[in-house]
């Protein structure tokens, strides 16, 4: 898939980490933007980063995904706009013993994880249909391929989505719309700011660069893979939760 015929992209979490780095890169490769993300100080900032190396045009849209309301705005705001290529990348995660959770915190990541990803992708997925090409790209993550005692919520979220995206693309590949996800293990973003709540930060070391992820990530698109799931680590875990190693001895050893 030729990203060179694509004019628009929309990308949500644009404003750090792999969403940032893939609407910069987006922008090199001549894709005006519509960057969407709950930070508006970063965002103008990603703006700014934009407009100096880049005449492709870049909109901003502060806004808080996890609130259903808000989804339905941001559709009926951007309703006059061509999207070619949706970029489904926020979400966040939860750390911590499922039962002491934050009830509250635990449907708000359903919501921005499963259903604002779900609601998106139906509703650009099908004008990008109609137009007999484009694609999405869906972030899922590594946990999406093993159970994960005390990110159990989280990794149910990003299965759906690996699930959910290699089912869209059977689907949409005969309207020329390809569908790939992207399977990032520990990468450099603030992710473990939020899942972790500023305690623990160093417990997953050796994190990749949000801007090899991106790089990656697109590399795949262009090529037609369907998942992409980036470093030899992240790859080995992949094939062991799914090929090797049964589940219950996986959550046994990680459940400690």
């Amino acid at each position: 898939m030729n990203l060179k015929g694509f004019k628009w992209a929309l990308v949500t979490g644009a404003s750090s980490g792999i969403g940032k780095e893939l609407a910069i890169q987006l922008s090199k490769k001549g894709l005006n933007l519509i960057a969407v993300a709950r930070d508006e100080n970063r965002l103008k900032q990603l703006a700014e980063n934009v407009k100096e190396f880049s005449n492709t045009q870049i909109v901003t849209y502060p806004v808080d995904l996890s609130c259903e309301e808000n989804v339905k705005s941001l559709i009926d705001d951007l309703s006059n706009y061509e999207i070619d290529l949706l970029v489904n990348n926020a979400g966040f995660g939860l750390y911590g013993e499922f039962i002491n959770l934050e009830l509250n915190e635990l449907e708000r990541m359903i919501e921005l994880n499963v259903k604002t990803l779900t609601t998106l992708s139906h509703v650009f997925g099908k004008k990008i249909a109609m137009k007999r090409a484009g694609g999405i790209i869906n972030i899922a993550s590594i946990a999406a391929h093993i159970p994960l005692p005390y990110f159990n919520a989280y990794a149910a979220t990003k299965a759906y989505v690996y699930n959910f995206s290699l089912g869209l693309w059977a689907e949409l590949r005969k309207y020329n719309v390809h569908v790939l996800c992207v399977s990032p293990g520990p990468t450099e973003t603030r992710f473990f700011e939020r899942a972790f709540k500023q305690k623990e930060l160093n417990k997953f070391g050796n994190r990749m660069n949000p801007k090899d992820v991106a790089a990656g990530a697109l590399r795949a698109f262009e090529k037609g893979a369907v998942l992409y799931t980036p470093g030899f680590r992240n790859k080995l875990i992949s094939f062991v939760g799914k090929k090797l190693v049964p589940d219950r001895l996986i959550v046994r050893v990680l459940g400690g």
